[in-house]
């Protein structure tokens, strides 16, 4: 039992260090949040807590937009040691607290935090080009994200507790000097991780392959954009909307409390709706799923409605980030996904801040603040189901364009197949079932599609040594599969 709880709380034993780290920098991102609260929130008065905070989110969208990009590339030329580059964020972060202490109420204060921001956004860039790189199954790739969500989210839950306990007793400056020794803790937990090495890109067609799938990935992103503009909305009209109307602390923190808890739960239950639905359905519930409620708030929102809201926000947006994950991992090429993550992760952050930004801007009441989250749910719906079906059927024009496609290619894996070239045969394969999928989107579910998704994982990495078997068991299945397609749309 306890084997099994430690698999699913941590994951297998080669994730380990990466798990403490990533759960050690939750609990001290806890503890930034709350002494951030503490000092520009509750302890200045509401116009100036305003105008501080405001200063902090437009001076943070520059080093967004400018250095974020820059980490990816980073990221994948660290081939040997990638887990170095994690170290340095987590000794950056501790270091930009101890300034943060120093300096709080002062100009200074923000370009420290500035560098803080970016650092953290680098962390969590490493964290997801990790991944892939300590847990080589393709099977367990989303439940191993979802694990470690798992464990942040408890371990994130104890430091927001325990820092409104130093923050009551202490004040904020130690409330920063804390999560600095909780980044140092972080750090060196990272240095204790020994993942794959990573060649260098060196195929030029798995990257046109996975260019051509940027059309889909983009898709995606455009729920999750609104998901967390949704959500640096909601924190922030929430902390001055509360204030405003003499609510108590506690009222807010509970709030992001239940918005923790929810998140949790969305960790739990996101690889169980991963078996019955496809990537861009669970896009579509959690977006949906808290719509339903800030549509019911704009009535009137008691304090019970409110959490239950934080909760449902807190859920979607977890249940919203794996799937954009999966979607990703699926078919960017192992040697840049730090390329790929930071970009679409600078843009997520881009969309969180801007929400926070009119939150900051606007004094509205709680019935006008469900009403704009349910302005940016709705038509964000709207528009995710028409941009999807635009990609999966116009982009092709029919599903007989699709199909034709589809047995174009695959005949192009057989000759690659047949000429010895076994990493372009298993990636041609697993782009006719995509094509195949166009047609027929049930596809998804079909026995073998996952195999061979991890099939074409495989190929795209320059270090797996491929084989013949592997490369006629990818024919055999993308042949099954348009078989039948060819059948049922017939």
């Amino acid at each position: 039992m306890t084997q099994r709880l430690r698999l699913l709380l941590v994951g297998p034993p080669r994730v380990t260090p990466l798990a403490i780290a990533h759960s050690v920098q939750a609990a001290g991102d806890a503890f930034v949040t709350v002494s951030l609260a503490g000092s520009l929130f509750f302890s200045l008065s509401s116009d100036a807590s305003r105008e501080q905070v405001l200063l902090y989110l437009v001076i943070t969208l520059a080093p967004l937009a400018v250095l974020a990009p820059l980490i990816g590339p980073m990221v994948d030329r660290f081939g040997r040691r990638p887990q170095m580059l994690g170290v340095a964020c987590f000794l950056i972060r501790a270091t930009c607290c101890l300034l943060l202490a120093s300096s709080l109420y002062q100009l200074s204060f923000y370009a420290y935090a500035i560098v803080l921001l970016v650092a953290s956004r680098a962390s969590g860039i490493v964290k997801q080009a990790l991944v892939p790189r300590v847990d080589d199954s393709p099977e367990r790739l989303v439940a191993t994200y979802a694990g470690l969500a798992r464990l942040s989210s408890v371990v994130g839950g104890a430091g927001a507790a325990a820092a409104t306990a130093v923050l009551a007793t202490a004040g904020a400056a130690w409330v920063l000097r804390v999560a600095s020794v909780l980044f140092v803790v972080a750090a060196f937990a990272m240095s204790r991780l020994r993942p794959h090495p990573a060649a260098l890109p060196t195929l030029e067609e798995p990257v046109v392959y996975a260019e051509l799938h940027v059309p889909m990935i983009v898709v995606g992103s455009i729920g999750f954009t609104a998901i967390r503009g949704a959500v640096g909305f909601f924190v922030f009209t929430m902390a001055f909307t509360l204030r405003q109307a003499n609510e108590p602390a506690w009222v807010y923190g509970a709030a992001l409390g239940i918005y923790g808890v929810g998140g949790f739960l969305g960790n739990v239950i996101t690889p169980m709706l991963r078996k019955r639905f496809s990537e861009q359905a669970l896009v579509m519930i959690a977006i949906s799923a808290p719509a339903s409620l800030t549509l019911v708030g704009v009535l009137g929102v008691s304090r019970a409605l409110l959490l239950v809201i934080a909760g449902l926000i807190g859920m979607s947006t977890t249940v919203g980030r794996h799937a954009f994950d999966s979607l990703l991992q699926q078919r960017a090429p192992v040697a840049s996904r730090g390329r790929a993550g930071a970009r679409y992760e600078t843009w997520f952050s881009l969309a969180f801040v801007t929400g926070a930004v009119v939150a900051t801007l606007t004094t509205l009441p709680v019935q006008a603040a469900m009403a704009v989250l349910s302005a940016i749910y709705v038509p964000a719906l709207v528009v995710f189901v028409r941009s999807f079906n635009a990609a999966r059927r116009n982009e092709l024009g029919s599903v007989g364009a699709a199909l034709r496609l589809a047995v174009a290619r695959l005949d192009a894996a057989v000759v690659r197949h047949q000429g010895g070239d076994m990493r372009t045969a298993i990636v041609e394969a697993a782009a006719a079932a995509d094509l195949a999928q166009l047609a027929d989107p049930t596809i998804i579910r079909r026995h073998g599609r996952d195999e061979l998704h991890a099939l074409r994982r495989h190929a795209l990495d320059p270090e797996w040594t491929m084989d013949e078997s592997e490369a006629q068991r990818a024919l055999d299945i993308a042949h099954s599969l348009l078989t039948t397609v060819a059948t049922s749309t017939t």
